[in-house]
């Protein structure tokens, strides 16, 4: 090779060789711009101890370097899922060892505690019960002082808002990184005004986290990262942003001359004490052995926790109603797969607000300060919900106040679960309970309407005879109209009970409608000779669907006719059969009651007479009651049945008045 060439692949190599020929690609990071000095956002310019360091890093890597300010949770789902490469500063967190890995350490600092100057009563974690703390949420501190109970936390996205709260009053205490609230009291200038009274409660490695798919850029970064330490860069760097105060080195030191004097202290005590070294080498054996006991009992009841948290998982996951927890600031802490399938979402709903999501939204509504405020129970309340597909889903949903151990509410639990095809068969059911029904009520209202026409045919035949007879057409005229009348209110009644109607509520008018049932079985009650008494408050209204309301009613009549029919065989004295009809008034509610002196039933039989396919008579099917139930509930009223065996029964429907 002549010397031109050689010259010529000299100049090549080291171009391949020089930082811009390895630049191949840019390095994302990711850093909070709320944690001055280690790094923030000043204008446009990204700046801060890693900030410089990640600069002279890169003297060694020939990246090109493009940094991305946001929040550190908001780093960490950007890391998992790829859109950044680096997450500047991160303390060890084990859980994040499956989707990232961690360089070597970058910075030694710790936690410290910032209160008020004037607060005597705080000088260490000991004093924060009860005492609003202001923290970041997602930090090695945060994880610390969950730990401790009855401290009432304040958590935020970054340490300069929390900080922001101790400034503003809104909490006793801070809770941080000790570099960052030394920097943040003197730029907001209240160094004077507050103190760090424990400076060193909790040491923080900061390392930076690297994609788990990235090893060769973590091997890269750490070799990058010695070799600063070696030769006195990261030195520099260290003391042109922290000088000769960090409060971590000093705290070390009075922590390595405390424990000099301990173990000089602990050794003078070892020497006195070594002619009973023996007995206490017993001793040591047998606490060696207790702990060994309470090591293992430990294992295993860490195996017990994890496996029932698994159980716990698995069992919400194969429950078949939908389970939503959300906290008391409106998230989602919690849900399983239904709730997920019926509401049309996927996992990433989990820590949004409740009122993104629309169906838990619909379900929550005002009920969630209702809950809050009353810490009652709202069950069994039913609404239809439409699916961003369009499928439609009839829901039953309940919701309870959630509590932590100390009995604190922090948040509520929706159940739901999907009642479609229940629904569909219930009113399959309560449609053939009505043919039944309304079979009995035909064949008494045929003579009842027999009656008026044969009067209306007499009156027809006569009109050629006496057409002009004053009388007769004074007769005529008065009872004619009255019998076409009650001929059209019997035809109304029964077409108004066997017609199908939405189930809408609306102001009803009970006496009147209490009166039409009555009507309809008249002629029933008077061909089995039993006396029908009404006694009724005139216009009482109440808020319900007339429809379920008038079967209930029916099927509660036609359930006092069978009783005192069936009373006939087994009544030892003679008496007449009555059914008694009547409304009252008591306070702000309508109450009626039916109440006949039939056959009756134990006690045994009153408890369950209300179960769907529970019957007492030989040819019932069980779930007349069971529907009567059903519709009282629906119309948010109550149903009460007493009743004693060879005496009768009473029947008492109480609903809330609409009268205005």
């Amino acid at each position: 090779m002549n010397a031109p060439k050689l010259v010529i692949f000299l100049l090549a190599a080291l171009l391949l060789l020089s930082p811009s020929a390895r630049a191949e690609e840019a390095i994302r990071i990711a850093y909070d711009p709320n944690l001055p000095p280690l790094h923030m956002l000043e204008g446009n310019q990204h700046e801060g101890f890693l900030i410089d360091l990640m600069e002279e890093l890169n003297q060694y890597l020939g990246k090109e370097l493009i940094y991305k300010p946001m929040t550190q949770e908001e780093a960490y789902h950007a890391l998992e899922s790829q859109e950044v490469d680096i997450v500047l500063s991160a303390s060890f967190h084990e859980q994040r060892t499956a989707t990232m890995n961690y360089t070597d350490s970058v910075l030694n600092t710790s936690v410290g505690l910032v209160v008020a100057e004037a607060d005597e009563t705080i000088e260490g974690i000991s004093q924060l019960t009860n005492v609003k703390t202001a923290l970041q949420k997602e930090t090695t501190e945060y994880e610390f002082l969950r730990t401790i109970r009855r401290i009432q936390y304040h958590v935020t996205s970054n340490q300069r808002t929390a900080m922001q709260l101790l400034l503003m009053g809104r909490a006793d205490a801070f809770v941080g990184n000790v570099l960052t609230a030394d920097y943040l009291l003197k730029e907001s200038g209240t160094d004077t005004e507050f103190r760090i009274v424990g400076n060193y409660l909790l040491p923080i490695d900061y390392a930076m986290a690297v994609q788990r798919e990235r090893p060769d850029l973590v091997d890269e970064l750490n070799r990058a990262i010695r070799t600063v330490k070696q030769n006195g860069t990261y030195a520099e760097i260290h003391e042109q942003w922290f000088g000769n105060e960090n409060l971590l080195t000093d705290r070390l030191w009075l922590a390595v001359k405390v424990t000099v004097g301990l173990l000089l202290a602990v050794l003078i005590i070892t020497f006195l004490a070594i002619r009973w070294n023996r007995r206490l080498q017993a001793e040591v054996d047998k606490k060696t052995h207790v702990l060994k006991d309470l090591n293992k009992t430990l294992q295993e009841q860490i195996t017990q926790t994890k496996n029932s948290d698994e159980y716990q998982r698995q069992i919400l996951d194969s429950s078949p109603r939908g389970i939503v927890t959300v906290n008391e600031e409106g998230m989602i802490t919690s849900l399983n797969s239904k709730a997920l399938n019926i509401a049309g979402e996927d996992k990433s709903i989990l820590t949004k607000s409740y009122q993104s999501v629309e169906l838990i939204s619909q379900l929550l509504q005002a009920a969630f300060h209702q809950v809050f405020e009353k810490q009652e129970s709202i069950l069994g309340k039913e609404t239809t919900w439409r699916r961003q597909d369009g499928r439609v889903y009839y829901l039953r949903y309940y919701i309870y106040p959630l509590f932590n151990i100390q009995r604190e509410m922090i948040g509520v639990i929706v159940t739901f679960e999907d009642i479609t095809e229940e629904r569909q068969m219930r009113l399959q059911v309560f449609e053939q309970e009505k043919s039944q029904a309304l079979s009995r009520v035909v064949a008494g209202i045929a003579h009842e309407i027999r009656n008026p026409l044969t009067s209306i045919k007499t009156f027809a035949e006569l009109i050629p005879k006496k057409l002009h007879n004053e009388r007769f057409q004074r007769e005529i005229s008065t009872y004619v109209p009255k019998e076409i009348d009650r001929v059209n209110q019997l035809i109304e009644g029964l077409i108004d009970y066997a017609r199908p109607r939405e189930h809408e509520k609306e102001s009803v008018q009970l006496t009147d409608l209490v009166r039409d049932c009555a009507i309809l079985f008249e002629r029933t009650l008077l061909n089995k000779g039993i006396n029908l008494r009404l006694d009724l408050q005139e216009e009482q209204f109440i808020y319900a669907n007339s429809n379920q309301v008038k079967q209930v009613i029916m099927n509660l009549i036609i359930n006092g006719i069978d009783a005192i029919e069936d009373v006939d065989e087994k009544r030892k004295e003679a008496r007449d059969g009555e059914l008694c009809l009547r409304l009252d008034v008591n306070g702000s509610d309508v109450v009626f009651m039916i109440e006949d002196n039939g056959i009756g039933m134990t006690e045994e039989e009153t408890q369950k007479v209300l179960e769907p396919f529970y019957t007492t008579k030989t040819k019932g099917t069980g779930l007349g009651l069971a529907i009567a139930h059903q519709y009282v509930h629906e119309n948010e009223g109550s149903l009460l049945i007493e009743s004693k065996e060879g005496i009768g029964t009473k029947v008492t429907l109480q609903f809330r008045s609409d009268n205005s």
